[in-house]
């Protein structure tokens, strides 16, 4: 019988890191498939049956629009479209344009009172996602630890460069 070498810490370390990133990588590409599943599993958020549906339209679509009364949750849904987006694709950057930057503002507020505040439905992981979150309207941003980003502009002139 032929012996089995015996395999050394470092080794033993390589084969675990491998494993957790062929995980990673699983559910990576699961999550990019299946954006609505990601908000209920990893962000611990509930949707609507069209609210997933809008995210998942907006994850596959190059072109989306969504066009909707008052108080059905637009900017709500586009700052969660935000955070998936920025998450499953490292070095995202989105930069939200609006008439007026506080308006543009309402999509950080969002992330930092609604989504990372626990309330019951909060996320733990969005937290722990997130390194850097300014609400202040000169220097608006979130940044990510995976290097994607989010921040505001006005949308006149003076911010065609962003």
């Amino acid at each position: 019988m032929a012996r089995e070498k015996k395999k050394s810490l470092q080794d033993v370390y390589q084969e675990k890191s491998e494993r957790v990133m062929e995980g990673v990588a699983y559910w990576g590409a699961y999550y990019r498939k299946n954006p609505q599943r990601m908000v209920k599993e990893y962000l611990n958020i509930n949707l609507k049956l069209f609210q997933k549906i809008l995210i998942y339209m907006m994850m596959v679509s190059t072109n989306f629009m969504y066009i909707a009364s008052r108080g059905s949750g637009k900017t709500w849904l586009t700052a969660l479209y935000c955070v998936i987006r920025c998450i499953l694709f490292p070095g995202t950057k989105i930069c939200v344009a609006s008439g007026y930057k506080a308006q543009s503002l309402e999509v950080i507020q969002k992330i930092n009172d609604d989504f990372m505040k626990n309330y019951g439905w909060g996320s733990s992981n969005l937290r722990a996602e997130i390194d850097d979150i300014s609400t202040s309207i000169n220097n608006a941003h979130v940044d990510f630890r995976n290097g994607s980003w989010i921040k505001i502009v006005s949308s006149n002139d003076s911010a065609r460069h962003n």
